[in-house]
């Protein structure tokens, strides 16, 4: 993932987003950095829902 987020995604492209990371570890736990890419894309989609920027530093 980018290091800078972009502040510019609709909430719609984020849940998009967030469907495809879980679709891809289908059937299985996410572990690690997995688990912490998904906490950064829900802050983000919160973030969008709320209108205010994500400050999370990474996505």
């Amino acid at each position: 993932m980018p290091a800078n987020p972009d502040l510019t995604r609709s909430p719609e492209e984020i849940n998009d987003a967030i469907r495809a990371f879980l679709a891809e570890r289908r059937g299985r736990m996410l572990h690690g950095e997995e688990r912490r890419a998904y906490e950064r894309l829900r802050a983000e989609w919160l973030a969008a829902v709320r209108g205010v920027p994500c400050l999370t530093g990474q996505r």
